[in-house]
């Protein structure tokens, strides 16, 4: 608010005091004339008036001056309004920004934990792939050794029949045929015909063993039998059919070889039992050791061929507990061996 000019406060001053003179003379000397009281007051009056024209002016300017001021706050608040929204509006996009680049950031994690889980499940899979893959190496080293020692101790005179898989593998061969060679055995069974028959008629043919090869299936005994002729060891190698009977011992039955396929087996020397299948029975090779052991000579090896498999180790284990006189030996053969020899020599 503007304060009052110099002029107007001297022309109040004057007015208040030429008021209070007359007042005074009033009050001393009451017989003045009243024309000159009233004198007195208008001459108090007029400069009253004059700063009170004053004031008034001054107030009006000051109120224009307010008006002008409360319109540029007007105007400032119009302006900042849209201002204040614009702030409000870039507050919410930056917390939403915020709060996607929070979910982004930990979807990003999750993506990485997630591919760093699938990386460590794929490096623990390759890692066990190797170690198979090591494995079998392995172990096909050891059939290739094998192999190249048996095919050393023949002379094969037609193609050789194919070793793996099915048929008997060159590491449990390699053992039959290292007994044959130091025993020389006068007879040699097989449980089973097939490519076995043509490798240890060979080494038989060596020694002057025979081999009588039992078969449960026509088509294979026949098969085998064509094998033998192809080798021209027929003199030496007898492929006998021999369906599958029951047999009972105690409580127990089981399906195996015929009891005529067996007449005229002696002085059995070594023994190979890879039949009948697994799939005949449970335990389904284990009348070979009561049937042939007293059908053996005083020395005698028994090979069991598959004995990693867990019904020929329920097989292997029953030969043990039942038959105190033969000694069992485990070998880490590729489909599992395990040797029972009895020697009274």
């Amino acid at each position: 608010m503007r304060y009052p000019s110099r002029s107007a406060g001297a022309a109040a001053g004057l007015a208040l005091s030429a008021s209070a003179l007359a007042y005074g003379a009033g009050g001393v000397d009451g017989r003045l004339p009243s024309a000159l009281s009233t004198g007195f007051v208008v001459l108090a009056a007029v400069p009253a008036l004059a700063a009170l024209r004053s004031l008034q002016r001054g107030a009006r300017r000051d109120t224009e001056r307010i008006k002008v001021v409360g319109g540029s706050l007007v105007r400032l608040e119009r302006k900042a309004a849209p201002l204040e929204r614009r702030l409000g509006a870039l507050e919410r996009r930056i917390g939403a920004l915020e709060v996607a680049g929070g979910a982004r950031h930990a979807e990003s994690l999750g993506a990485v934990a997630g591919s760093r889980e699938l990386m460590e499940r794929e490096f623990a899979r390759v890692r066990g792939e190797c170690r198979s893959l090591d494995r079998e190496l392995r172990r096909s080293y050891t059939q290739m050794e094998a192999f190249a020692d048996l095919r050393a101790l023949i002379s094969p005179r037609a193609p050789l029949p194919p070793l793996r898989g099915w048929a008997a593998s060159p590491d449990v061969l390699r053992m039959m045929v290292g007994w044959v060679l130091r025993a020389r055995p006068k007879t040699i069974v097989e449980c089973g015909s097939g490519s076995s028959s043509v490798w240890m008629g060979y080494v038989a043919e060596q020694v002057g063993a025979t081999v009588v090869a039992l078969e449960h299936d026509p088509r294979y005994a026949e098969a085998s039998r064509d094998l033998v002729r192809a080798h021209g060891l027929s003199a030496v190698v007898e492929v006998r059919d021999a369906p599958l009977e029951l047999w009972e011992s105690g409580a127990e039955t089981y399906r195996w070889y015929s009891s005529q396929a067996l007449e005229g087996l002696a002085d059995i020397g070594l023994v190979f039992v890879d039949g009948p299948p697994g799939d005949t029975g449970p335990a389904a090779r284990y009348p070979a050791l009561p049937l042939l052991l007293p059908r053996c000579s005083e020395q005698v090896a028994v090979f069991l061929d598959d004995a990693a498999r867990e019904g020929d180790r329920a097989v292997s284990d029953l030969w043990a507990a039942r038959f105190p006189e033969v000694v069992r030996t485990a070998y880490a053969a590729e489909k599992g061996l395990d040797v029972f020899v009895r020697s009274r020599v």
